[in-house]
């Protein structure tokens, strides 16, 4: 079964994709390290916000070599600190949580209303509904640190649904502040994750095939990333699939900040909405994934690279960004302008407009969203989207997209403990 990771998301020319994922990672393991909000990380989770990225950075350690200081629950120790001394002849001495290293994070639609979809002669094929969704999507997520530089982030997903469980695990090892190497199967931090409000435009999500991930952060103010991997692609026959290859999907990353908070430091710069760690910044980005041709799905053979730019920043208590993509084969261009506005810390409107190029009949897929989230509780969220298909197309039985025309209403909401 040849599906690699671009088949997995319905290829990286379709989806290069440019919008913000409300499932990136959140784990209240960590609040509990450091008995902190959630908020410390994360302008509402979520979403991580400049502190949260400087966390992440220096392989999910408090930032500034600060991690003993601001730990509030002691780690158990494995081993005494004289086996250093003794180091070959004992064991490298380690330590490992303190304490249950889980969480639970709930997420899901409550209520959603779809139109008619017509066909492009005007004939309707489904009718409006309005229904109770779910069932709710249940994880568990768990995450902390072992020894001095290994840190661990990973979930159970899936649970309570009808789609049979997932895991994923990624594992990082920091050899030095901002120099981390990380190896796992969860969605890769190049393309996954948020760090603010707004997505890494260029976020082209790969599926999650096992690979290591290298991570090079600087700045005490703005700074620099960068980030290079390659995995296997997904594999739905096991870890002896013969067609899969340690290359299958190559990708980099590379960000500039030129003011707000460092991107190692989590410090400096000035903060426009201090309340969820919303910087005052600008920055730039370009990424570029490739794959390779021959693990493809026939409806895309042949596409092996996409590249793209993208610009975000934040003002007071406004976030925003635009993001452009190619794909070299198929030469489809993608392209997104995110804004979102904090009316209150706890309650965030924005809106989207996105149009990604796909294969097929219909080209483009233009959509306006716009959203209200409102955090009740830091880890408590009730959320009301509308998908507004802005170019009429055939329902999925009269093209090759398998998407419709049909523009929607969403309640959704979420909780971690």
């Amino acid at each position: 079964m040849r599906k690699s990771t671009f088949a997995k998301i319905a290829t990286l020319s379709m989806v290069p994709a440019l919008f913000w994922s409300q499932d990136s990672f959140a784990v209240p393991a960590f609040a509990r390290k450091y008995q902190t909000s959630c908020y410390t990380c994360h302008s509402g989770f979520p979403n991580r916000n400049a502190f949260g990225e400087a966390f992440k950075n220096n392989g999910y350690r408090w930032p500034g070599g600060e991690d003993e200081d601001h730990a509030k629950q002691e780690q158990t120790k494995m081993g005494a600190n004289g086996w250093k001394q003794t180091f070959p002849d004992s064991p490298w001495p380690s330590d490992i949580p303190g304490f249950a290293p889980f969480a639970v994070y709930v997420t899901g639609p409550i209520v959603r209303y779809s139109d008619e979809v017509k066909t492009k002669a005007g004939a309707v094929t489904t009718a409006q509904q309005l229904t109770w969704q779910g069932p709710i999507n249940a994880r568990i997520l768990y995450g902390g640190t072992i020894g001095e530089t290994v840190g661990i982030v990973g979930a159970f997903e899936n649970l309570g649904t009808n789609v049979s469980p997932t895991s994923n695990l990624r594992a990082t090892w920091a050899f030095a502040p901002g120099v981390n190497i990380s190896f796992g199967t969860s969605a890769f931090s190049a393309f996954g994750g948020v760090a603010s409000p707004i997505s890494v435009f260029t976020s082209v999500f790969p599926a999650s095939g096992t690979g290591p991930e290298f991570n090079y952060a600087t700045g005490k103010e703005g700074g620099f990333n960068f980030i290079a991997g390659l995995a296997s692609a997904a594999s739905s026959t096991g870890l002896l699939d013969n067609t899969k290859k340690l290359d299958d999907t190559r990708y980099l990353r590379a960000k500039y900040k030129f003011f707000g908070a460092g991107l190692l430091s989590g410090a400096s710069g000035t903060y426009g909405n201090e309340y969820v760690g919303l910087d005052n910044s600008l920055a730039i980005g370009a990424s570029l994934v490739s794959a390779r041709d021959a693990v493809l799905a026939s409806n895309y053979a042949g596409e092996t690279l996409v590249y793209g730019v993208d610009l975000a920043g934040n003002v007071g208590s406004f976030t925003g960004g635009v993001a452009f993509s190619k794909d070299q084969d198929l030469k489809l261009n993608n392209y997104a302008v995110d804004a979102g506005y904090y009316l209150y810390p706890w309650l965030l409107a924005r809106v989207r407009y996105a149009n990604l190029g796909r294969a097929g009949v219909d080209q483009e897929i233009p959509t306006l969203t716009p959203s209200l989230t409102a955090w009740l509780r830091a880890n408590i969220f009730v959320q009301a989207s509308y998908v507004y298909n802005t170019k009429n197309i055939a329902p999925a039985t009269a093209n090759t997209t398998g998407v419709n025309n049909a523009n929607s209403l969403s309640l959704n909401a979420g909780y971690a403990f």
